[in-house]
């Protein structure tokens, strides 16, 4: 059903019922996925004043961990703490395919593919098969794409195709497969772009969350890119990545993270002249949702919610940084702030994730800001990357999936990737 009609029935089911705390939960979920962190926030402190209060002893054992789960997520800021709350859940209740996305975009927060994976095949072993579950498919595949199991996730996203007919098209399981065809190299990029190219008529951008439709959309445009079809690139950026028919979507970090990504991508590859107006473009609608409405501004809402966005934010800031640094310093000393409140943290990893986010928006900056003098660039640039090459294996503590951290990769190294590889003959071609 359409992405609006989730925001409808757990409206409609709060109005039934307020103290239901599943509808609570359900209308906390939706808010916070539609950008309305401070909604909720308002939400779980709520279901947080009934567990204290002693009204939660009344609810189930499942209703009890969905709230911890919401609690640790939205309140405390602790997917590791999220996951483990929801995989108790699936653990009990298999079925819980709720339970099982959730704790998939948990995994996919903190970039780690055991928990991506381990959460659906859980779910997957005692699921009816024929047909089975709307939605496990895709699931299964991505996880299996996350966990470098690329033949198998192809096989088990083509499995779900077969019941496509019953059970109607799902456009994760669409980016499920294009992930293991990806990663299974150049020799099978023609394949991928006729796949997604033959798809694209079931991706709506009224019916699917706005995330979900620019990502499908972006992994169509990134083959086209890292082929140097650059002119198909853009107009996929043009046309529905960034339009003027869906300007309300570009309020929503996740659309401006698929559009940086992009950008990104295209300037490796020395194409800054056509994306300098474009990283203008996306950062001015940032301003106000993930970036402070003026420069020196109180912090925004939806400001630090994704960490790999912030490094796309320090990216394009890096661009507009000749003609004025002063955005560029100010977001690079919130994110700093925000690295040490999160390293202070108590939740799993918290420490690590936050020293290893810090260093990498520093080495970004230091590697891309155009206000650097060219005295000593090579030097501050070499540092930069070598810097990043450390990290890598800290790479997921910004999130994101494999594919998106490409961009990590080509900073790293120097040059574009291509399927996850350095592009093959880029020195004796393009240098």
């Amino acid at each position: 059903r359409p992405f609006s009609a989730w925001g409808a029935a757990a409206e409609a089911a709060l109005a039934a019922d307020p103290g239901c705390p599943l509808a609570r939960v359900a209308a906390a979920d939706f808010a916070f996925c539609s950008g309305d962190a401070g909604r909720a926030a308002s939400l779980v402190e709520g279901l947080d004043a009934d567990i204290t209060s002693g009204v939660a002893e009344a609810w189930t054992w499942r209703e009890r961990r969905y709230a911890h789960a919401w609690s640790r997520w939205v309140k405390e800021g602790d997917p590791p703490g999220c996951y483990d709350a929801l995989a108790e859940v699936v653990e009990k209740h298999p079925e819980d395919l709720f339970a099982v996305k959730r704790g998939h975009i948990m995994g996919l927060i903190l970039g780690d593919g055991d928990r991506i994976l381990s959460i659906v095949e859980k779910a997957g072993k005692t699921a009816a098969s024929d047909p089975p579950p709307r939605f496990l498919h895709g699931m299964w595949a991505f996880g299996l794409e996350q966990k470098g199991r690329y033949e198998d996730a192809e096989a088990k996203a083509r499995e779900g195709y077969a019941f496509e007919e019953a059970l109607g098209p799902d456009a994760w399981l669409d980016h499920g497969l294009a992930h293991a065809l990806y990663f299974q190299g150049e020799d099978r990029i023609d394949e991928a772009v006729d796949f997604l190219k033959a798809r694209s008529a079931n991706w709506s951008a009224e019916a699917l969350h706005p995330f979900l439709f620019t990502h499908c959309w972006w992994h169509l445009a990134l083959l086209h890119c890292e082929t140097r079809n650059f002119a198909d690139a853009l107009k996929i950026f043009d046309e529905r990545l960034w339009t003027e028919e869906h300007a309300e979507m570009q309020k929503d970090p996740q659309v401006q993270l698929n559009a940086m990504n992009l950008l990104w991508r295209m300037d490796t590859r020395g194409q800054s002249q056509l994306t300098r107006p474009l990283w203008k473009k996306v950062l001015k609608w940032c301003r106000g949702t993930t970036l402070p409405k003026e420069v020196k501004g109180e912090k925004a809402p939806l400001q630090h919610s994704d960490l790999l966005l912030d490094v796309l934010i320090i990216r394009g800031l890096c661009v507009e940084a000749a003609s004025d640094v002063t955005a560029l310093e100010t977001f690079l000393q919130s994110v700093a702030a925000h690295a040490e409140a999160m390293a202070a943290g108590t939740g799993e990893g918290a420490k690590s994730r936050g020293e290893a986010y810090g260093a990498i928006a520093r080495f970004v900056a230091q590697l891309y800001r155009a206000d650097q003098p060219e005295a000593g660039l090579p030097e501050r640039q070499h540092e930069a990357r070598k810097g990043l090459r450390e990290l890598q294996d800290r790479w997921g503590s910004v999130g994101g999936s494999e594919e998106q951290r490409g961009i990590l990769l080509e900073a790293a190294e120097g040059h574009p990737i291509v399927c996850g590889a350095p592009e093959v003959n880029y020195d004796q071609l393009f240098r």
